[in-house]
């Protein structure tokens, strides 16, 4: 079986660690921006140097006959997984920016992501910046989770405001696409896998997009040919505690689970360690 990954991010990581193939990335290295966002706070890593991928730009690909052109060598895999993720060049320079203020008035361009403005909000008050946010508290994901943030941003001094300042802006497609892919059930687009951030309408979110990863890699192997069932599941670290978040909502979907503690804000900071200890590999985190 001839396969090929592009992109060494979330999904394209977890891909590859149950295909074992060609893996192509513009750098030989794994960026966890879970870890990434928490170095606001704490200077710790939040990246790791990878051996086994082929360090090759992507400078064209067609995605109904499979080929792709690096700045290296031309590909016509039997199956090709595109997981080149999204440009988040303009959000961290954001993030930057802002965090040399005192004074916030924190929102998110793209409501889907707004889990990262309100997960910025706790980090930046806990900095003790003055903060506050514009949004609706992820209500795509159901009043359950939606009253639970606001709670906790209110018991932590996070007000509302009505002056959306400081705004983290939408990460971009990558090159060579102008747009998001719109995938099916399989995530295919045409005759290719489109996983990970690529995908149109999903938030930009790690713990999703590694999932779509070990998807379309068993789906290749023939160990699933069920349709993905896509899950939003994230922890936002408040300081003191874990607001663990899982949902389906945004699917059409039943499930609306939020349980907070402080055990699962310290699970939030293990994990941001046992990504990059695993080469970003899920492992059995895939089960919580």
């Amino acid at each position: 079986m001839n396969s090929l990954i592009l992109g060494a991010g979330y999904a394209g990581i977890n891909s590859y660690h149950i295909l074992k193939t060609n893996i192509i990335a513009e750098k030989e290295e794994f960026v966890f921006y879970t870890a990434y966002l928490r170095n606001l706070i704490n200077n710790r890593p939040f990246s790791k140097e990878l051996t086994f991928i082929k360090r090759e730009k992507v400078i064209d690909i067609d995605l109904k006959s499979k080929w792709v052109k690096t700045d290296k060598c031309e590909y016509n895999p039997d199956y090709l997984i595109v997981a080149l993720g999204c440009d988040k060049t303009d959000i961290l320079i954001k993030i930057n920016e802002i965090k040399r203020k005192n004074e916030l008035n924190i929102a998110s361009e793209d409501p889907l992501n707004d889990y990262l403005a309100i997960q910025l909000a706790f980090y930046f008050k806990n900095l003790g910046k003055d903060v506050k946010y514009y949004g609706d508290y992820l209500q795509y994901l159901g009043e359950k989770v939606s009253s639970t943030i606001r709670y906790y941003m209110e018991k932590y001094g996070i007000k509302e405001t009505e002056r959306p300042e400081d705004v983290i802006p939408s990460c971009k497609p990558p090159h060579p696409f102008s747009s998001f892919l719109r995938v099916n059930e399989y995530l295919q687009y045409e005759n290719s896998f489109v996983i990970g951030d690529l995908i149109q309408g999903y938030p930009k979110l790690g713990e999703l997009a590694m999932r779509t990863g070990i998807y379309a890699a068993n789906y290749i192997l023939g160990k699933n040919n069920s349709p993905f069932r896509p899950i939003f599941i994230t922890i936002i670290d408040t300081g003191k505690e874990g607001i663990h978040i899982r949902s389906d909502k945004l699917w059409n979907g039943k499930m609306e689970v939020v349980k907070v503690s402080k055990i699962r804000q310290l699970m939030k900071r293990f994990i941001e360690r046992y990504y990059l200890i695993r080469n970003g590999k899920m492992g059995f985190l895939y089960y919580l």
